[in-house]
C-alpha cells in the first residue's frame, strides 16, 4: 500500500508566500524597469517569470485532468495528503485572496487619486474608494 506525502512547514510556507507575492505586480513594475540597468534584464525577467507562470498553469490544468471533482484546493490536498491539510490551504487561500483583494483595491485608489486630483491624497480619500470599489465589485459578482 502507497504511504501518503505528508506537507511541512516549508511546503506551507512556500505556498503562502507565492500566493502573497502577486500583489506587488500593481505597483513595482516601474521601480524595477528603473533599477534593472537595461531593459533586456527587466524584459528577460519578465519572460522567465511568463514560463514559470505557464508551468504553473499547465501543472494546474494536469491535477484537474487527474482529479476532476468540485472543490478546489481543498479536495486536492485533502485527497493526496488528509483533510486537515486541505482546511488549512483552503483557509490560508482565502486569507491571501481577501489580502491581495485589499491591497490592489488600495493601489487603485491611489492611482484615482492621482488621476482625480494630479496628486496623491490622502489615506480617508483612499479607503473610502477602495471600499466603495469592493463594494462595486461584490454587488456586480453577486449579479
Amino acid at each position: 500500500m502507497k504511504q501518503k506525502q505528508g506537507i511541512n512547514f516549508f511546503s506551507l510556507t512556500m505556498i503562502v508566500i507565492s500566493l502573497v507575492i502577486g500583489m506587488g505586480i500593481f505597483k513595482t513594475p516601474a521601480t524595477i524597469a528603473a533599477k534593472s540597468g537595461t531593459p533586456l534584464i527587466f524584459f528577460s525577467a519578465w519572460i522567465i517569470g511568463g514560463i514559470i507562470a505557464l508551468f504553473g498553469a499547465l501543472t494546474y490544468a494536469e491535477i484537474g485532468q487527474r482529479l476532476p471533482v468540485m472543490g478546489g484546493y481543498y479536495k486536492v490536498f485533502a485527497h493526496c495528503y488528509h483533510p486537515g491539510v486541505g482546511f488549512t490551504i483552503n483557509v490560508l487561500i482565502l486569507i491571501s485572496n481577501a489580502a491581495s483583494l485589499a491591497v490592489v483595491a488600495l493601489i487603485g485608489a491611489d492611482y484615482v487619486s492621482d488621476l482625480l486630483f494630479g496628486q496623491p491624497s490622502g489615506t480617508f480619500f483612499n479607503v473610502c474608494m477602495a471600499s466603495v470599489s469592493v463594494g462595486l465589485f461584490y454587488i456586480v459578482n453577486l449579479l
